[in-house]
């Protein structure tokens, strides 16, 4: 049955190559515009380099303290160092990174090889010896620095492959040496270029965050967590980040308690997935209004189209009544008839979907520069251009989209005119003939 249907359905595309070409374009044109959307949030969400550990990562971006009962009055910023203390010995923690943001210009952080005065711009980041267990960076030679370097207070660094080979000519660059600030760094390590479509990684050169003043500041006067520091915490396992959600919550509560100044978190730490949405320092985001938002949108790439196709099939319809009365004279039930209609706008459908595919690759790819940073809210922070990598793009969830996209079309428009077409009795169906 399904072998005719398929047959009957090529016949088809073929007499009526004009119907068959505007729909499967209308149909691949809606497609890659809602994966595209898809690849960006999957690009958000997903475990993909470096954030491989996203199941199971939470993150403490900003804290507020305002006085004990009043809310009127406060301060709001990052973490400070202090907070360490706090959260290190949760029983559901594994590891945990502090990360933290030259606040100087771009054109201020240049590096160097020393005595030339040729110097690139460079985008700095300053970490702890945790960062490289939470985040997964690929060494192509050498490894990060640990905490005895950080302890030491030895000036080691760790850089990109791309900055490796601006200064160096080479990724073997371990032992090395470049100049920052003024400052004279040994390359510890040589890692993987990361796009700035994971911003909470993404650098060109990663440095020890105790020789960022900046990062060991504490608002002692509002009880000390106030600062300037990113943590991010993972849980042994994915099942176990609630748990360890709520360890920082009552860790919290525990150190308010009888405070005169206290430290309100805000409803974090929030799952890595939707930290990106947390931009104000003194407020949690409306990560259900964000939710709807993104839901219309969809709806909106879908249902257009699917209105637009589902003219267009009961105009055909209309012109294949006869053929469709012939089958139901000898015999043919109104779900066979329905079941061919469906698997024929379903093979038309799945031809629009390899379109789409192909559509969604060349918008994403020629546009790439811009096109993830839809959904990014840290626009603020002067990071480079992102790039896609085929990871982002080849995964089978993508492919997985593209299928239920397809699904949904092929109902949406096929079923309702189809259905009230075939409602009509025999007779009729044949008078249509005259």
């Amino acid at each position: 049955m399904l072998t005719t249907h398929f047959r009957q359905a090529l016949a088809l595309l073929r007499q009526d190559r004009l119907f068959s070409a505007v729909y499967v374009v209308g149909t691949g044109l809606a497609i890659a515009l809602t994966m595209t959307l898809c690849v960006v949030v999957y690009v958000r969400i997903a475990p993909i380099y470096p954030e491989y550990n996203r199941d199971r990562m939470v993150v403490l971006k900003y804290v507020k303290c305002h006085p004990a009962g009043r809310q009127d009055t406060y301060s709001a910023a990052g973490l400070s160092p202090d907070a360490a203390d706090l959260l290190g010995g949760l029983p559901h923690l594994a590891d945990m990174a502090r990360t933290c943001r030259d606040a100087d210009d771009v054109q201020s952080n240049l590096v160097a090889l020393p005595g030339r005065a040729q110097a690139f711009e460079a985008y700095p980041l300053y970490v702890d010896a945790g960062f490289w267990k939470v985040f997964t960076l690929h060494f192509l030679s050498g490894g990060p620095f640990t905490a005895a370097h950080l302890r030491a207070r030895s000036r080691t660094a760790v850089v990109s492959e791309s900055m490796a080979r601006r200064l160096f000519a080479t990724t073997d660059a371990a032992g090395r040496t470049f100049v920052y600030k003024g400052h004279a760094y040994t390359v510890s390590g040589v890692v993987r270029d990361v796009s700035s479509a994971t911003p909470d990684a993404v650098a060109d050169v990663w440095l020890p965050l105790p020789f960022l003043p900046m990062a060991s500041y504490r608002d002692s006067a509002r009880g000390s967590l106030l600062g300037n520091l990113t943590y991010y915490l993972t849980a042994p396992e994915p099942a176990d980040r609630t748990m360890l959600k709520e360890e920082v919550r009552d860790a919290f509560r525990r150190y308010n308690a009888g405070r005169e100044w206290v430290a309100d978190i805000m409803g974090q730490p929030d799952d890595a997935a939707l930290a990106p949405l947390r931009t104000e320092p003194a407020q949690a985001p409306d990560t259900a209004r964000m939710l709807r938002s993104l839901l219309f949108i969809v709806a909106a790439l879908l249902f257009i189209p699917a209105l637009n196709l589902s003219g267009m099939i009961a105009s055909r319809m209309d012109s294949r009544m006869a053929e469709l009365g012939i089958r139901k004279a000898y015999g043919a039930t109104r779900g066979v008839l329905l079941a061919q209609i469906l698997w024929e706008n379903l093979v038309l459908t799945a031809l629009g979907a390899l379109l789409g595919l192909l559509f969604c690759c060349l918008i994403v790819f020629v546009s790439g520069t811009w096109i993830l940073t839809l959904l990014d809210a840290n626009t603020m922070l002067d990071l480079p251009a992102p790039f896609l990598t085929l990871e982002m793009l080849l995964n089978p969830w993508i492919f997985l989209c593209a299928l239920c996209l397809c699904l949904v079309l092929n109902v949406a428009s096929a079923l309702v005119p189809a259905w009230w077409g075939l409602r009509r009795s025999i007779v009729q169906e044949l008078y249509m003939k005259r």
